[in-house]
This record gives structure tokens, C-alpha cells and sequence, in this order.
């Protein structure tokens, strides 16, 4: 019998149905062994030839985001489903869980690399964010930089509430969140705290650069249909990154006003936004509680520092000209290596969750750009279900930072 692969979970073939009765007691008992032997052969068979290699045997069947805390009304079940989302109606029906609080990481926890710096092609103006309060800053570089704030109304008279800090895709800027999210509908009544008097949400959409070339992993992803320009500096990982330091100069404007629950930031990105995200996140993991990803795979940071990297939750697409599904999946791979809380929602162009990764044949590039542009709209509350799991452990049992000085506070001892 081939053993499964460490960490992979082999799939389960169904089970053949058992003999109809024959006469005479050694008949039964030769059914019976007949019976077991095919049932043994059939949960030890390997997986068809037609399967993808990307497929990882199972191990991503699950959706992850009916096993998060809940946050809001669960997704009714609809389509295609795999063996988690067919368990969420049960899950959602027990008592949500307490978030999982995690510690803060001292400093940056992101093996410095790369160099300070890429050319700009142009310095972006101010986008036209509606509805939303723009944020203005100067970054290290001397170029003016802004982000839009979207809150729920009378936000300055409640209650600190979470933060999401969504980074925009290539090609975008951060009015995509109103284009292409339900961000801001969502962010008006979704509880991310468990506590009614805490409902909705505030989301900073920073904007990102218009670099003069693409960096070398871009080229080395570039496709006939596909071209892209990183809006963000990932590459640089050093405490120089000018765009790490403009989204901590609007996170700390919001903290100044007291309207951000320092429990309760994550950050969000699309494409090579989600590398943004990921590369935000690790940086400051003393500041982020978790972060989440759309189309996009492991960034060009490294964690550095003892114990997982902060929770992560992947959406991607089976079928991806830009980021492919075997590419994700090497990240999530590689996260499980290290013990990183990994959440995962593999999905079709539907948004429905798929079983596999698509076969290569049936991913054209032109089918896999249109996924990979699509936002998955009405799959966020499984994200916000996700977030709504974990909070970082600031205040009397660990170190904090003031929102006053941006100091380091001691914990009591």
C-alpha cells in the first residue's frame, strides 16, 4: 500500500458497495474478506493520471473560512462545494469561537534584501476617492502620497474600530475598492469584534507608485496577455522601503484620532498588492493581526524571526495566467512547513470553490487573465470570517505602542 506524502492527505475513494447475502457460513466469510480486500484496495489507490500535479491530493479541500470566528450572516451554500463549505452551515450554527490572540513580533521580522529605491515613472496625484476622506503624506523620497479612508458614519463618536489596510492590484489605485470590492457596504455593519455595540469596520486603501520598469520577477511572469508593474516596492525589505513607511505614517494617523482598534489591524491585497500585504504584514508584525491575499503567491520576503510568520488566508483560482494555482499552493506549501496558520479558498471563475487546480489544457491565457482580474466579490465574508479569528495581543500581557509617540511600551511585570 503507498503511504501518502508527509504532510499531504490522501483522498478517500468511495467505498464499494457490500455483497448481496449468499448461503452457507463460509461463503459470508469469503464476502466479507472479499469485501475489506476491495476496500482496502480502493482507499490505498493513487490518484488518476488525469489529475493535476498541483492538485496536492486533498490537502486543500477544506474552506477555510467557515472554520473562522464569525463575523456576520454565513455564505448560504450554493454551486459547488467542497468537504469544508458543505460543514459550514453546522459550524456556523455552534457558538463562534474567541479570536486567537497572537504576540507582537519585535521589529521587523523580514530577512533584509534587495536595494532602497526603484525609478518612478511618474508621481501619481491624488485619486478620486468618493465618499472617502483622502490621507496626505510626504514620503522619504519627497513624493506627495495619499490614501483614501473608508468608515463607517459617525466613526469619530464610536468605539475604535478594526482596520483593514487594502493594497491595490497593478494597473489599479485605490478607488478599486469601491469598483470592484463590496469593502464599503460590508464595513458599515460587518462585526469583526464579537460585540454588537462594535459593528463595521474601517478600510485604508493606500496608493502605490508608477514605477518606470517592472522588477525582475515581473519580467520573468510577463505573458502575452498579461503585463503588470508592481505598484509597491516588495523587493526591498530593508527598514528604508519608503511605501512600508508611508503606510505606517496613515496607520498612525488613524491611531492618533483613536478611531483604530490596535487589536484589530489586517492588511488585504490584490495581485502584487497581496505581495504588498504579505511583505506589510511580516515587516510589522507588531502591528498586523493577520493578512489575506487575492491571486497572488509567496512574496520576496523571508521571515526572520523565531516562531510562524503572522496567519495568512489565500484566495486564488483554479485556473491563473499570472499567478497559477501550482504557484499559490508552493506558498502554502511552504507556509505549513514552518507551522504558519494558512487559510485557504481555492476558487473557479465562478467563485465557487474547486476541488483541483485546473488542467493546463483547459486554463487558456486569455481565460486565466480575466480570473485573475476578477475580484471575488462574493466571497469576502468568508475573508472577513477569517480576520474576524484572530486579534493581536497588545495592552497589559505584552508590548504595545503608543499611538501618541509611536514609543515602545513595556509590558508590567
Amino acid at each position: 500500500m503507498p503511504r501518502p506524502r508527509p504532510g499531504l492527505r490522501a483522498r478517500r475513494t468511495s467505498t464499494p458497495a457490500p455483497p448481496g447475502p449468499r448461503r452457507g457460513g463460509a461463503l459470508l466469510a469469503g464476502a466479507a474478506l472479499a469485501g475489506a480486500a476491495a476496500w482496502i484496495a480502493a482507499a490505498c489507490s493513487t490518484p488518476s493520471s488525469g489529475v493535476d500535479g498541483g492538485d496536492l491530493l486533498g490537502v486543500f479541500e477544506r474552506d477555510a473560512g467557515a472554520a473562522a470566528a464569525d463575523g456576520g450572516q454565513p455564505r448560504p451554500a450554493a454551486g459547488r462545494q467542497d468537504a469544508g463549505a458543505r460543514s459550514a452551515s453546522a459550524a456556523a450554527a455552534k457558538p463562534p469561537k474567541p479570536p486567537e490572540a497572537r504576540p507582537p513580533s519585535e521589529g521587523s521580522c523580514v530577512a533584509e534584501q534587495g536595494r532602497p529605491g526603484r525609478e518612478l515613472r511618474k508621481t501619481l496625484g491624488r485619486p478620486p476617492c468618493r465618499g472617502a476622506q483622502v490621507l496626505e503624506a510626504r514620503d522619504a523620497e519627497g513624493s506627495p502620497r495619499y490614501a483614501c479612508v473608508i468608515a463607517p458614519s459617525g466613526v469619530e463618536t464610536r468605539a475604535p474600530l478594526p482596520l483593514i489596510v487594502f493594497f491595490h492590484a497593478d494597473g489599479d489605485d485605490p478607488t478599486s475598492v469601491d469598483k470592484e470590492t463590496g469593502l464599503r457596504k460590508l464595513g458599515a455593519t460587518w462585526n469583526l469584534t464579537g460585540d454588537p455595540a462594535h459593528a463595521g469596520f474601517i478600510v485604508l486603501a493606500p496608493q502605490g507608485r508608477a514605477f518606470k520598469s517592472p522588477t525582475q520577477a515581473e519580467r520573468e511572469r510577463g505573458t502575452k496577455t498579461y503585463t503588470a508593474t508592481a505598484p509597491f516596492d516588495v523587493e526591498f525589505t530593508g527598514d528604508g522601503n519608503v511605501d512600508v513607511a508611508t503606510v505606517d505614517a496613515f496607520v498612525d494617523q488613524l491611531l492618533e484620532k483613536k478611531l483604530v482598534d490596535r487589536r484589530r489591524i489586517y492588511a488585504l491585497g490584490a495581485s502584487y498588492g497581496g505581495h504588498m500585504a504579505a511583505t506589510y504584514a511580516m515587516m510589522r508584525a507588531d502591528r498586523v493581526a493577520a493578512f489575506a491575499t487575492f491571486g497572488s503567491d509567496a512574496p520576496p520576503a523571508s521571515w526572520a524571526c523565531p516562531g510562524p510568520p503572522p496567519p495568512a488566508m489565500a484566495m486564488y483560482r483554479a485556473c491563473d495566467d499570472v499567478f497559477s494555482c501550482e504557484s499559490v499552493e508552493r506558498w502554502l506549501r511552504s507556509r505549513d512547513a514552518v507551522s504558519a496558520q494558512t487559510s485557504f479558498l481555492r476558487l473557479d471563475e465562478a467563485n465557487r470553490d474547486e476541488p483541483h487546480c485546473a488542467l493546463r489544457n483547459r486554463c487558456s491565457a486569455k481565460k486565466g487573465a480575466i480570473n485573475h482580474a476578477r475580484w471575488p466579490k462574493s466571497r469576502e465574508a468568508d475573508l472577513l470570517r477569517f480576520f474576524a479569528g484572530h486579534t493581536l495581543a497588545v495592552g497589559a500581557d505584552a508590548p504595545s505602542t503608543t499611538a501618541e509617540t509611536g514609543e515602545r511600551t513595556p509590558s508590567p511585570r
